[in-house]
């Protein structure tokens, strides 16, 4: 359920996340913006290149803080060893953090919360659509999984529900390879040496990555399954490129992000609460479908 705020008020929410014109981003960030007219909030959709570092993603939120902002929303690049970076930002202001949990300390004020899908279901889905589509034939295939950013407990968590789902046939993981400036390089180096028949992107980066090598002609012919919500990955599933992909509701994640964050705002006495988003399971033949269609072309009111 989407919860908003009636703020009369106009407070400023700045939103960080690493490469932010990305078209991973296109989904959450039309519910920010719905949200943030319902509520009466002005964003700021901070401008940024890749993030893999914790301190400057930190030094890029404290510059907005010190520019007026009232309140931030992050994606963090890690998840273990944040809990000063947490408690620093959210002394001073509320913090919705998304897509990925942190280590922090307690909260007793209420000032930060989460909001995400169920990484390790999504991970289990996407093991699920694998088994359903291959059954026992999985046994002898070859598997490469381009794991997202393992820094972050949510790619570890989709990683375990993948490999959870599939161990029971327990097909041969040839390599798997976590996200970095240059995972393109490791990808090519990877498969060169172990070529896979089939290839799991466990977020919209990795799933893309694999797209541009397969699907260019330059990694020779295999299968695709993953987690995505861009257009691009769209187009490929509608092509029947991409067999079978696990869509996170990114529109609600941003819209709920920010009406809690419009809630703390107008009350300061109000608790900032961790909050779980859904999926879908989006294939070549439900892709225009009921709850499908809504996840994938929300509609901006």
């Amino acid at each position: 359920m989407l919860i908003k705020g009636t703020n009369s008020e106009v407070y400023k929410v700045s939103v960080i996340v690493s490469n932010s014109s990305s078209g991973r981003w296109v989904p959450f960030k039309a519910g920010l913006e719905q949200a943030a007219n319902d509520n009466n909030i002005r964003l700021d959709y901070v401008y940024t290149d890749y993030i893999d570092n914790i301190y400057t993603e930190a030094s890029i939120i404290n510059d907005e803080i010190s520019r007026g902002a009232n309140g931030i929303i992050a994606d963090f690049c890690l998840s273990e060893g944040s809990e000063d970076v947490v408690a620093s930002i959210s002394a001073r202001v509320p913090i919705m953090l998304v897509e990925t949990s942190v280590n922090a300390g307690a909260d007793i004020r209420g000032n930060h919360a989460t909001v995400m899908p169920d990484n390790y279901a999504i991970g289990r889905a996407i093991g699920n659509e694998v088994v359903i589509d291959y059954g026992e034939e999985l046994k002898g295939m070859k598997i490469g999984i381009i794991a997202g950013n393992q820094n972050q407990y949510a790619m570890q968590d989709r990683l375990k529900g993948f490999m959870d789902a599939t161990m029971k046939i327990n097909p041969e993981a040839v390599w798997c390879i976590s996200e970095s400036r240059y995972t393109e390089d490791e990808l090519i180096k990877a498969n060169e040496k172990n070529p896979a028949d089939i290839v799991v992107g466990l977020d919209n980066n990795s799933m893309e990555t694999a797209v541009d090598y397969f699907l260019g002609n330059r990694g020779g012919k295999v299968k695709l399954y993953g987690s995505g919500c861009s257009k691009k990955l769209i187009y490929y599933i509608d092509a029947g490129e991409v067999d079978s992909m696990i869509v996170p509701d990114d529109f609600s994640m941003g819209y709920q992000s920010m009406s809690d964050l419009a809630i703390k705002l107008q009350n300061r006495t109000s608790a900032l609460v961790d909050r779980e988003v859904g999926f879908s399971v989006v294939n070549r033949g439900n892709l225009f479908v009921g709850d499908n269609q809504q996840i994938l072309f929300p509609i901006v009111q």
